[in-house]
């Protein structure tokens, strides 16, 4: 690359060998576009920063193969828009999951969204299990018995905001445990979206 002119073909040429300055600057040159068409199709900028993300990973794993791709802006549209639809897809399902969060999980025969609730379910009481005593009271007081912030203050003999700042620091434990198990690679979407609801 001469000076500050940015040369495609030259940049990736040195990706495809490896050059991981070249990458930074084929990242900056490309990111905002991408991520405009990430946000335009799912109209999140947490999802579209994402997608930016998996985009670039993407590329730099096929860096061999950059060279004999002829138009690099179109074969990067493809390829996000490809992936904010499964985000869109994989959103709309998640949306199903949270309408049936209710204990117990309902008793009819398994659709795919009560098997991925069933599996969440387990995961979280994995996660529950594992929490500092107070947080762990605090979170079933609400989540199982159903109690709002000011029975389970009652309950626990504690402020009512000591009972949020329990509720807050166990969604925080249970989205890291979950995002340790890569669970269907959607843990932590799932529960920072019940996480939502769980504080309402």
């Amino acid at each position: 690359m001469k000076g500050s002119q940015y040369n495609e073909r030259e940049i990736v040429a040195r990706i495809a060998k490896g050059d991981e300055s070249a990458f930074a600057v084929f990242f900056r040159h490309h990111y905002q576009k991408i991520y405009e068409v990430g946000l335009m199709l799912t109209q999140t900028e947490s999802v579209a920063e994402e997608l930016v993300q998996d985009v670039f990973l993407k590329v730099w794993k096929q860096q061999e193969q950059l060279p004999a791709i002829m138009d690099i802006p179109s074969w990067l549209f493809i390829i996000a828009r490809n992936d904010a639809y499964k985000a869109l897809r994989r959103s709309t399902r998640l949306k199903v999951v949270l309408e049936t969060l209710d204990w117990p999980l309902p008793v009819s025969n398994e659709t795919d969204e009560q098997i991925i609730y069933r599996n969440y379910h387990e995961l979280v009481n994995k996660a529950v299990s594992q929490l500092p005593a107070r947080q762990q009271m605090a979170w079933r007081l609400s989540r199982e018995e159903g109690l709002k912030r000011e029975e389970i203050a009652s309950r626990m003999q504690i402020r009512p905001d000591t009972v949020k700042e329990h509720l807050t620091l166990a969604v925080k434990n249970i989205r890291q445990f979950l995002e340790t198990q890569d669970a269907l690679l959607i843990g932590a979407e799932v529960i920072f979206l019940w996480s939502i609801h769980s504080l309402n």
